[in-house]
């Protein structure tokens, strides 16, 4: 039986929905909406291929860092509405996601994204007292867009990221992908953390470093 959001014993709740509850279609409006009535769309392999690829070719080398920060601000509006809706459905109006257990707030926050086609995910707070939270996606919709390039693609995800976990945790996140699909590897994997932390597995991660290996580094 699943437990109270603001139970400190969590162990595994999930919010689910069902596909057909969660889009609602209006054929004559030719239009897709959300569960909370934002608008959407939905998209092939082949469009968010074509996206990437067109920004890097306008601009270069710039394109991941404007994804980045097209990531980022999705994620501080995305959790600014789920604090809402959470504080609706579990917090009787008067709870905020702060208030309630951590892992349910996630799971419940995540589900959605899994329903829109972004993937399985696993949070990993085993490195919580470094300061770092470790997030691994599988099935990204943006890596499995693309070919094996042997570096990280998603840095969409990396910037939902930092956008979200700066909204909850208070204070500047940034994120960086470690490992990655288009890099041959199975799941791509995230580590969250302050600014000092992310460049210094940036530069661990430029010098060939694996996951695990900037994971043991990491002070």
């Amino acid at each position: 039986m699943p437990i109270s959001p603001v139970d400190g014993g969590y162990k595994g709740y999930h919010n689910y929905y069902h596909p057909d509850e969660f889009f609602r279609y209006e054929p004559d409006q030719g239009a897709i909406y959300l569960r909370d009535g934002q608008r959407a769309a939905q998209v092939t392999e082949a469009f968010i291929n074509g996206l990437h690829l067109g920004i890097e070719e306008e601009v270069g080398n710039a394109s991941s860092l404007l994804m980045y920060q097209c990531g980022r601000e999705w994620g501080l509006q995305d959790m600014k509405r789920f604090n809402q809706r959470m504080r609706q459905e579990f917090g009787g109006g008067k709870l905020d996601i702060w208030q309630m257990n951590m892992r349910f707030v996630f799971e419940c926050w995540w589900w959605p994204l899994t329903i829109e086609g972004f993937g399985a995910w696993k949070l990993d707070l085993s490195f919580k007292n470094k300061g770092l939270t470790v997030v691994e996606i599988r099935n990204s919709a943006v890596a499995q867009s693309m070919k094996l390039v042997g570096k990280p693609v998603c840095h969409l995800y990396a910037g939902l990221f930092a956008g979200v976990f700066s909204f909850y945790e208070k204070e500047d996140r940034e994120c960086i992908e470690v490992q990655c699909y288009s890099m041959g590897n199975d799941v791509c994997k995230f580590l969250i953390g302050d600014n000092k932390q992310i460049n210094a597995a940036e530069f661990w991660r430029q010098e060939g470093a694996s996951a695990l290996e900037i994971l043991g580094r990491m002070d």
